[in-house]
């Protein structure tokens, strides 16, 4: 290693001339590697650059030269100057890699700073969140647990990272994680799904959002949960659908109450009107009997008497079997008892029963018969208790106008169609009339409960038929039983 002061530099630039003088006289490689050893020397020894081309300048001089144009020597020399250089500008190049070395090195500290501390902000904020959070890979091992997660299984971070559902969890709920779980990676889609997690104050429910981490090749590497308590909201949803039921039972109690007060109203008044009827009629025989003990019964007013009485008696009749088949319909105890039957004597014997109704309403009831007669098995006390009721409403609606009745059958279903030519039914009312207690008209104008038509239609599908209306106001209904022939006999009434 060369001295730094003035002698070293003398000895140096000696040895320099010299080496340059052999080089330049045909030395050859050995002496272009000793300029190369120079120029090494010399940078370790803390010479400059500047130092060297002087000494190269002084020995220039020196040389021998053949000529003042000598050009062969001067590039000699020039080559002999660039060798020594060279480890300048190796060190130089060295200099400028670790520095950029440095620089990169630096980048990436503070590259790694920032995501040092934008993963901190991430598990500040998830801690921070109220949902339960978690990270799962492929296998179910956590990899990530918020702070929610740990509050509510009661379980530190470290208790649960790199551990499967069944090392951490109770059974119920690592069966559940996992199956859902499971679920989500082998579909590689997103579900949403409402989960109930035991918690140290009861059940909760949490809606869960779980998605599959996929790499570039579409395989999944992991699931994330992300789980929002809903509790409370599920808590309100029940109430209010507790609060809505409540209030549509609250409301069928009230139809119901009012229905059953306008019965009691209606029956009441029905009841009593032909009770009055028979109360003033034997009154009446009373005072015939009083007034004229030799009276016979045949007397013409007797007579009349007793005709109301058993009028009013056959009314009271019918409200009370009204009754009795609303109480049989609606208690279950309907029961058929089917027997071959021809359904055109059948709507005969009703006619015939109504035919004194039939007369008051000034009506006239054509009946027409399909050939060949129409039988069938059924029950006759409810199937003529429905055409009755069917007949008995066209006789009082019908304004005093013709009926028609029709009795026929298609394929294996018998028919009757009742025709009048009455006030008819709105059409918002026609599908109303067929419940227990409804009427299209008001009951001052119209006697009877409301129910004939309902009782009706319950007859008439306990033998597997159907009761329709057609009808417009003003204009006449036209009412239709249809009925299996066999009665329905395949099912239960």
């Amino acid at each position: 290693m060369l001295r730094s002061d003035s002698t070293g530099e003398r000895a140096f630039a000696r040895e320099y001339a010299l080496a340059l003088r052999e080089y330049v006289s045909g030395g050859g490689e050995a002496a272009l590697t000793r300029a190369y050893e120079l120029g090494r020397s010399a940078a370790g020894a803390g010479l400059g650059i500047l130092d060297l081309a002087t000494w190269h300048h002084d020995a220039l001089r020196e040389l021998p030269l053949r000529s003042a144009g000598d050009r062969h020597s001067l590039d000699m020399a020039a080559q002999f100057l660039a060798e020594s250089l060279s480890p300048f500008e190796m060190a130089l190049r060295s200099y400028q890699a670790n520095a950029r070395l440095l620089g990169l090195s630096e980048t990436l500290a503070q590259q790694n700073a920032e995501i040092d501390r934008a993963r901190e902000q991430l598990r500040t904020i998830l801690d921070a969140t109220t949902a339960v959070i978690y990270l799962k890979d492929a296998d179910g091992r956590y990899l990530f647990v918020n702070r929610q997660f740990q509050e509510v299984f009661r379980l530190r971070r470290e208790e649960v990272i790199g551990r499967m559902d069944e090392e951490a969890l109770p059974p119920p709920v690592a069966r559940m994680l996992q199956s859902e779980d499971a679920a989500v990676l082998g579909e590689r889609a997103p579900r949403q799904l409402e989960e109930i997690i035991p918690a140290h104050d009861g059940p909760r429910t949490y809606l869960s959002l779980k998605f599959p981490l996929l790499d570039g090749e579409g395989k999944p590497y992991g699931i994330c949960c992300v789980a929002t308590d809903i509790t409370e909201r599920k808590r309100a949803e029940e109430a209010l659908l507790q609060a809505r039921e409540a209030a549509v039972r609250e409301r069928h109690l009230q139809r119901a109450l009012q229905a059953r007060d306008q019965f009691i109203d209606v029956a009441s008044h029905e009841l009593k009107t032909p009770l009055t009827s028979l109360e003033l009629h034997v009154e009446g025989l009373r005072r015939l009997a009083r007034s004229d003990p030799g009276a016979l019964l045949s007397d013409a007013r007797a007579r009349s008497k007793c005709d109301t009485i058993v009028q009013q008696v056959k009314r009271l009749t019918v409200l009370i079997e009204g009754l009795i088949d609303v109480g049989k319909i609606t208690s279950g105890r309907l029961e058929l008892c089917r027997e071959r039957l021809d359904l055109g004597d059948l709507v005969r014997r009703v006619l015939a029963s109504a035919k004194e109704a039939i007369r008051l309403s000034r009506s006239e009831v054509v009946l027409r018969f399909a050939e060949p007669p129409v039988a069938g098995v059924w029950d006759r006390p409810s199937l003529e208790t429905a055409v009755a009721n069917v007949v008995s409403n066209a006789v009082k609606f019908g304004a005093g106008k013709p009926i028609e009745v029709d009795v026929g059958g298609s394929g294996d279903r018998a028919i009757v169609r009742v025709r009048d030519h009455g006030i008819g039914i709105p059409a918002g009312d026609q599908r109303r009339i067929f419940e227990r207690f409804e009427r299209a008209v008001s009951e001052r104008h119209f006697g009877g409960f409301g129910l004939g038509l309902w009782v009706a239609r319950k007859a008439v599908e306990a033998h597997g038929g159907t009761l329709q209306v057609k009808s417009s106001e003003g204009d006449g209904s036209e009412f239709t039983v249809e009925l299996p022939l066999d009665g329905g006999a395949g099912q239960s009434a």
